[in-house]
C-alpha cells in the first residue's frame, strides 16, 4: 500500500509544471503563447467602448508570434553603435543593420531587387543594401540624415592617405579664429561653452577652406554634426532635449525662478566637456580603422538613392510595381518631435526658420501638427488621382478600431483626464497619414512583395492604442495580405504619470509584416 504524498508548489512552481505539461502538445503550447500575446481589455476600468479593438486582437491574435530572434537592440540604434560604417552618426530613432539583413534573408531579397524605405533616416536600410549588393530607394525629410547618408553612402570612395593627413593637420595645427557665428535656434541657444563654439565655429570654417576632396570635406562635416551633442550641454531624452545646469539658459531660467519664490531646475551634470579636436579626431579615427576594413571587400556593384522629401507626397509620383519589399520604421505616435530632438544639428546646418516648416511636414506624431488632409487633396487633384485620394479616405473614415479610439479619447479628454488636447488630432491624424502612405506602398510594391513596418503601441490617459493591429487592418484594407507580428519579448512600458493614474499595461513592440498579393502565374 503507498502513501500519497501531497507536495504544495509555490504560484511560480505552478506556472512551470503547466507549461512543462504543455510542452508535450506544441500546438497547444503555440495557443497558449499567442494567448498570452493578446490583450483582453485596451480602455482602464472600461470607461470607454472597446469591443473593435477586441475584435482586432482576435481577428489577428494568430498571427502574433513573440520570438527572441528580434529584440530591442535589433530594432533600435543600440546595435549599430559600435558598427562599422553605421555608427558615424547617431541617430536614435533608427533601427540596426541586423535587423534589415534579417529581414531581407527572410523575405527571399537578392541582387536585382530594389528594396523601399520610405522613412529611411540615416539610411541603414540602403546601407545595407549596398552591401548586399541590393539595388534601393529611400525618403527621408530631414536635413541631418541626408547629410549622414551623404557621407556614409561615399565610404568605398575615400582615400585613405587623405584622411590621415587631415587628421594630422587637426592634431598639429590650430585654426585661425573665425568671427562666424553659430546659427542658432531659440532652442539651442547657450548650448555649448563659449570657448567651445568658437573652436567649434574656427574648425567648421577651416574644413570648408582647405585643399581637399569634396568626398573628404562631406565626411567632416558629418563628423562635425556628429559631435555636436557631445561637446555640448545637452542630452538627448526622448521627445526632449535635456541640459546641463551650467548652460546659461539654465542659470538665468533658476535666477528667474528663485527670484519668484520658486524653486530651481535640477539640470543634469555631464561632467568635463571634451574639446572639439579630441572628438573631432577619435571620430575620424574611427573612421579611418572602418573604411580600410570596408574597402578590403566592395561589394557588388548596385544602385542606391535618398529621395529628399515627405514621403506622403513623393509616393503618390513614383512609378507602380516596382520595389520587391519594403523595410521601415515610421515615426512612433509617441510626441517625439525629430526638430526639437535634433535642434543643435539642424541649426548647425542652417535650417533656420524652415524647421517650422519640417515640423509640419513630418508625419504627424507630435501635438503641434496640423492635418495634412487637404494638402494631400490637392496633390491628388494636381496628378489626376483624386479618386485614389476618395478611396483612401473612405478606408479611414470606415475602420472600427480608429473610429473608436478616436471616441475614446474625446471622452478622455471631456473628463479632463489628457493634458493636451492635441493628443486626440495626433492620433487621427497619425493613422490618417500612415493609410495614405500603405495605399501608395501597396501600388508602388510588386506582385509578391513583403512589408515589414517596426512600430510601437501606446498609450494615453489609460486608453491602449494597439498600433500594430490597427496598421495592420487599415493595410489590408488596402489590399495587402497580413503574413506575422513578430512581438518583441521585452514590452514597453509607460510613463510615470499614466502609471500613477492608471496603472502599469505592458505594451507590445512589434513588426507587423504584409504581402502584396501575388498575380496568377507569378
Amino acid at each position: 500500500m503507498c502513501a500519497i504524498i501531497q507536495v504544495e508548489r509555490s504560484a511560480a512552481d505552478e506556472v512551470d509544471f503547466i507549461m512543462q505539461q504543455l510542452s508535450l502538445f506544441p500546438d497547444l503550447m503555440k495557443m497558449k503563447i499567442k494567448a498570452h500575446l493578446k490583450r483582453t481589455a485596451f480602455s482602464h476600468n472600461g470607461v470607454c467602448a472597446e469591443d473593435a479593438r477586441i475584435a482586432l486582437e482576435e481577428q489577428y491574435g494568430h498571427l502574433l508570434e513573440e520570438t527572441n530572434e528580434f529584440n530591442r537592440q535589433l530594432v533600435s540604434f543600440q546595435a549599430n553603435r559600435t558598427e562599422t560604417l553605421h555608427s558615424w552618426f547617431k541617430y536614435r530613432e533608427g533601427f540596426s543593420a541586423d535587423l534589415v539583413e534579417i529581414l531581407m534573408n527572410r523575405f527571399g531579397i537578392g541582387p536585382g531587387d530594389t528594396v523601399l524605405d520610405p522613412f529611411a533616416g540615416s539610411g541603414t536600410t540602403l546601407l545595407v543594401a549596398e552591401m548586399l549588393g541590393i539595388n534601393a530607394v529611400g525618403i527621408e525629410l530631414l536635413p541631418h540624415c541626408h547629410l549622414a547618408w551623404d557621407a556614409k553612402s561615399r565610404a568605398f570612395d575615400y582615400n585613405v592617405d587623405e584622411l590621415r593627413e587631415i587628421r594630422r593637420m587637426v592634431e598639429e595645427s590650430t585654426p585661425p579664429p573665425t568671427n562666424d557665428k553659430f546659427p542658432h535656434l531659440t532652442i539651442t541657444r547657450s548650448a555649448f561653452p563659449e570657448q567651445t563654439e568658437r573652436d567649434l565655429m574656427a574648425y567648421t570654417n577651416w574644413i570648408e577652406t582647405l585643399s581637399i576632396s569634396e568626398d573628404a570635406r562631406i565626411l567632416c562635416r558629418l563628423i562635425l554634426t556628429n559631435i555636436l551633442e557631445q561637446i555640448s550641454y545637452t542630452r538627448k531624452d526622448g521627445q526632449y532635449l535635456r541640459w546641463d545646469a551650467r548652460a546659461q539658459k539654465i542659470i538665468e531660467r533658476n535666477q528667474n525662478r528663485v527670484a519668484a519664490g520658486k524653486r530651481p531646475v535640477q539640470g543634469i551634470h555631464k561632467g568635463k566637456l571634451p574639446g572639439v579636436k579630441e572628438t573631432f579626431t577619435e571620430a575620424l579615427s574611427k573612421i579611418i580603422f572602418d573604411v580600410m576594413d570596408l574597402q578590403r571587400e566592395p561589394p557588388s556593384p548596385s544602385h542606391q538613392k535618398l529621395v529628399a522629401g515627405n514621403t506622403l507626397y513623393v509616393l503618390p509620383e513614383m512609378e507602380a510595381d516596382q520595389f520587391a519589399a519594403v523595410i521601415t520604421s515610421p515615426p512612433y505616435a509617441n510626441r517625439y518631435d525629430y526638430t526639437r530632438t535634433y535642434a543643435l544639428e539642424l541649426a548647425y546646418l542652417g535650417v533656420g526658420g524652415e524647421i517650422f516648416s519640417l515640423r509640419q511636414h513630418q508625419l504627424s506624431c507630435t501635438v503641434e501638427n496640423k492635418a495634412k488632409l487637404a494638402e494631400l487633396e490637392q496633390r491628388y487633384r494636381s496628378i489626376g488621382q483624386y479618386d485614389r485620394y476618395r478611396n483612401i479616405v473612405s478606408v479611414i473614415q470606415g475602420n472600427r478600431a480608429l473610429n473608436e479610439v478616436n471616441a475614446a479619447l474625446r471622452v478622455r479628454n471631456e473628463r479632463g483626464e489628457i493634458n493636451n488636447e492635441g493628443v486626440l488630432t495626433m492620433i487621427a491624424q497619425y493613422f490618417a497619414e500612415l493609410t495614405f502612405v500603405f495605399a501608395e506602398l501597396y501600388r508602388v510594391c510588386r506582385s509578391g512583395a513583403y512589408v515589414a513596418f517596426v512600430n510601437d503601441n501606446v498609450r494615453y490617459a489609460g486608453e491602449i492604442i494597439p498600433v500594430d493591429l490597427i496598421s495592420t487592418n487599415l493595410a489590408e484594407q488596402v489590399g495587402f495580405e497580413p503574413v506575422q507580428v513578430y512581438v518583441l519579448p521585452q514590452r514597453k512600458g509607460n510613463s510615470s504619470q499614466q502609471m500613477k493614474r492608471y496603472g502599469r499595461a505592458a505594451l507590445r513592440k512589434s513588426i507587423t509584416v504584409w504581402r502584396k498579393p501575388a498575380k496568377t502565374g507569378d
